[in-house]
């Protein structure tokens, strides 16, 4: 089974003062890198998001994009309508799509969708849940339901809660909220006492 990762690094980090989020340092490396080595033996490809400093992406992996003309500044569906054509993503069994500032995400994410996927074999979607919130943007999809996004952003529609709805994702339930810690402020990354 072949499955690939999308890493969505593309936002424009207004809350980080602008800077690109998946470059901050968080414990001495890069958010992006934190990520990547939580994926790496969990997947056989990760691709990555941006809409800058595409180069410094492109040393940590190869499959590097940024989002098509038609559908920047449209926020992270934009990502998914881009990634909708792009031929590595979509003939996957399965992708995990990830947010660039989880850098915690833990090492069964995975297999713990896989088993729920199996347990729902009619399901193509599914999103992380711990006891105290929905994580709509950890998410686990059938590659082909990407290509719904574009006429979901046509319709003026922007959320990925709202898109998951669409498609009648299911949450999978984990049980550490820490693992899905995301940081947007320089106020998150500061230890708590």
């Amino acid at each position: 089974m072949k499955i690939s990762a999308l890493i969505m690094a593309g936002g424009e980090g207004r809350r980080m003062g602008g800077q690109d989020k998946g470059l901050v340092k968080w414990q001495g490396k890069a958010f992006i890198d934190h990520v990547i080595g939580n994926l790496q033996n969990q997947v056989s490809h990760i691709a990555v998001s941006v809409n800058r400093n595409i180069e410094a992406y492109a040393e940590r992996t190869p499959h590097v994009f940024a989002d098509a003309r038609q559908w920047q500044g449209l926020g992270p569906l934009a990502a998914l309508s881009t990634a909708a054509s792009d031929v590595r993503l979509t003939t996957a069994d399965w992708l995990l799509i990830v947010p660039c500032d989880t850098p915690n995400l833990p090492d069964d994410l995975v297999v713990t969708f896989l088993m729920d996927a199996q347990d729902y074999p009619a399901t193509a979607a599914f999103y992380a849940e711990t006891d105290t919130q929905a994580h709509y943007s950890i998410m686990f999809v059938r590659p082909q339901l990407l290509q719904s996004t574009v006429d979901y952003l046509y319709t003026g529609m922007r959320t990925l809660r709202g898109w998951l709805e669409q498609q009648h994702a299911r949450p999978v339930h984990f049980p550490d909220e820490t693992a899905f810690a995301n940081y947007n402020s320089p106020q998150d990354m500061e230890p708590t006492s």
